[in-house]
Formats: C-alpha cells, structure tokens, sequence
C-alpha cells in the first residue's frame, strides 16, 4: 500500500537509530500514550521528529500503514508534515520534519 505513496518514503530502523544517536536519552524530546518522541538530523543536514510507537500500541501493521496514508494527505498550516514512515518487525514509527 505505501509503495503506491511514492513521495512517502519507508526509512529503515538503521538510518534513523543513526539520526536520533540510537534513541538516546538525550535526544528525547517527549513521551505520550502512543510512545516516545526523538530529534534526529539526517547525514544531509535535515532535521526531523521520529515518534517511536509503544510496542504495547498494539496496532498491526496493514492498520498502520492504511493511517499513515492518511495522515500523509493532511495538510494545515497548523500540523507538522509528515515526512515518513518506519515498519520494521514490531517497530512502527511516523517521521515528522
């Protein structure tokens, strides 16, 4: 389903463990019901959010795959863009910019 969204990329866990310095304490920027927030930068300089979802979430990953296409079509002035999406084994993160 997401490789239909070619302008929403699908980062690896690897690329960003390396643009949130694994996840460091450090890097937190928030935590909340859904999971955790971390500040990371790409090798190319840009700046993103990575909101890592709680494994207890317990969403399955075609469910969140069919949100994370919708929440990449949402555009206001007051919402962060959505830049892409992780789905590897458990892991489910949303990359905001």
């Amino acid at each position: 389903m997401l490789g239909k969204n070619p302008e929403l990329p699908i980062f690896t866990i690897e690329k960003l463990a390396i643009a949130t310095n694994n996840f460091t304490f450090d890097n937190k920027i928030g935590e909340g019901g859904f999971g955790s927030d971390y500040k990371g930068k790409f090798s190319d300089g840009q700046e993103i959010a990575v909101k890592r979802l709680s494994k207890s979430f317990g969403q399955g990953s075609e469910k969140f795959k069919k949100e994370v296409v919708v929440i990449s079509k949402l555009q206001h002035r007051n919402l962060v863009t959505l830049v892409g999406c992780c789905i590897e084994g458990e892991e489910n993160m949303l990359i905001y910019e």
